[in-house]
């Protein structure tokens, strides 16, 4: 059987993520191609809401865990679903992840000194892919979104009841998001498997048909459709 494939969705808060992701399934089923979809931290199961409570604040500021703390409620919960994860892929599935391991990387990173943060994310990177033995990314799509817009977004995003309606503590602050923009734009640039997505032309948004368009491009370059 032919192995399946891991593709992640990954970009800033308010970026159409999530939207992007409910498109591409249904093209995908359409064309009676297998998938399954992740979506982290997965909330409801113990790790995605230990990660929700720091989310909100319940542990204290940004800069109050360090990164090599912060970062495992969301490895542990990649590592809980990895058999699954593994057997998806094995059946030969298309497996859609909201999020994966760069997500973790680059805003953890992205609240240390500059000069820190490229090991971070390699620290990051070994955790979830060396150390649990996560499966590597096939394809990471990157849906960017300047922060100046996606700061926009964000105000418009649906209550979520894990924040009690207000920003996550890496959402309240602007140059966390800028570092986390940059730590991204480097990962896409440098990793070949990476392929950016740009959703504002101009200065405005573009329509999400315009950008499914980009991701069902990419898809077909990479024959994944």
């Amino acid at each position: 059987m032919v192995q399946g494939k891991l593709i992640a969705l990954e970009g800033t808060d308010g970026s159409g993520k999530g939207t992007q992701l409910s498109l591409l399934v249904s093209v995908l089923k359409a064309k009676s191609i297998p998938v399954e979809t992740l979506d982290f931290p997965r909330y409801g199961e113990f790790f995605g809401d230990l990660a929700g409570r720091m989310l909100a604040g319940d542990f204290g500021g940004v800069h109050d865990i360090p990164p090599e703390l912060s970062v495992l409620p969301y490895a542990c919960d990649r590592w809980l679903i990895k058999d699954t994860l593994m057997k998806w892929l094995a059946e030969g599935k298309i497996v859609i992840s909201n999020r994966y391991t760069a997500s973790s990387a680059v805003y953890q990173a992205a609240k240390l000194p500059v000069d820190k943060q490229h090991a971070c994310v390699d620290w990051v990177y070994r955790l979830e892919q060396e150390v649990i033995g996560l499966p590597r990314e096939d394809l990471v799509l990157y849906f960017h979104v300047p922060v100046s817009i996606s700061q926009e977004l964000i105000k418009k995003k649906e209550t979520r009841a894990y924040l009690g309606g207000k920003k996550d503590i890496y959402e309240q602050s602007v140059a966390i998001q800028e570092a986390v923009e940059r730590l991204y734009m480097e990962l896409a640039t440098h990793k070949s498997n990476w392929k950016t997505i740009e959703c504002v032309a101009t200065g405005v948004l573009r329509t999400r048909e315009e950008i499914q368009k980009d991701v069902l491009d990419v898809l077909t370059t990479n024959r994944v459709l």
